[in-house]
């Protein structure tokens, strides 16, 4: 019964061969996009023209021209199209592979909005109308084409890289955290010491410590609590989980121990929190 609870939990890319699509904004979804959801993939969103607004781990950012969007999997998601229009690039962790030397783990990011002069948006855009020509051609697409699209893909991927860097203060540092975060949120379920991680990143934990301080101005293990306590909202928002079973979802030694926790960082109840989460879309 949990099992096929937790199933419906992400939003898969319809045809499993492909590792990269790309659609219009419009696109008539193969999943209701008017619920929340979060993807086992990511999206890049690029905004041409118009108004919406684009809902991220309960973040509400605004919609507008020049504006790009990165979600990364697992991330909760909503997108009010409005009468926006724009294009948005999806695509599976495996195609990092095909983009060397960028890693998946370089976007779990804090900034997932980007705003781009018309110059480097125009040029983003373009790359991505490509990318749409290759993929939606009517014969199959070769090998060589799809390295094509690839390509153009990386070029847009190393752009919006350079953005995001542009707003921290120190490029390796901002890329340390990013892979932190990134296997955060993949090994939620099971690791929550720093040194299990610090280990799976080769960095002494007391490195990767004052790496988090200087990056995002919170400890490793602070970094891995907020994690842990938006997973548990996530879960909230999303399925139709009681509080024991989302204890058990994310093995809590004993509920007893997850209410100790939620109320910890909170100061609410597991139950307050659930109510307080219910109540953000009604």
């Amino acid at each position: 019964m949990n099992q096929e609870r937790h199933k419906i939990d992400y939003v898969h890319l319809p045809d499993k061969g492909k590792m990269l699509d790309i659609q219009p904004l419009d696109y008539p979804n193969p999943y209701d996009y008017r619920q929340l959801h979060r993807h086992d993939y990511f999206e890049v969103i690029l905004i041409a023209r118009g108004e919406g607004a684009q809902w991220i781990d309960f973040t509400n950012l605004v919609l507008g021209p020049c504006k790009v969007f990165i979600v990364y999997p697992g991330q909760v998601h909503l997108l009010k199209r409005n009468n926006a229009d724009g294009l948005v690039l999806q695509f599976r962790k495996n195609i990092f592979e095909h983009l060397y030397p960028l890693k998946h783990h370089n976007f779990y990011n804090k900034f997932p909005e980007l705003q781009c002069s018309q110059d480097t948006f125009d040029h983003l855009y373009d790359l991505a109308q490509r990318i749409q020509a290759i993929l939606h051609t009517v014969t199959a697409v070769s090998p060589l084409s799809l390295q094509k699209a690839c390509s153009y893909l990386q070029v847009i991927l190393i752009s919006l890289l350079e953005l995001q860097q542009e707003r921290a203060n120190d490029n390796k540092t901002s890329m340390m955290v990013a892979q932190y975060i990134s296997l955060i949120t993949e090994n939620i379920r099971e690791k929550r010491k720093v040194g299990e991680y610090a280990e799976l990143m080769n960095c002494p934990p007391d490195k990767l410590n004052d790496l988090c301080k200087k990056g995002l101005g919170k400890t490793a293990l602070e970094i891995i609590h907020e994690e842990l306590l938006l997973e548990i909202r996530r879960l909230m928002l999303l399925n139709d989980l009681s509080l024991k079973e989302i204890a058990y979802e994310l093995n809590f030694d004993t509920p007893g121990n997850f209410n100790a926790f939620v109320k910890s960082k909170t100061n609410m109840t597991p139950g307050q929190l659930q109510q307080s989460v219910s109540e953000i879309h009604n």
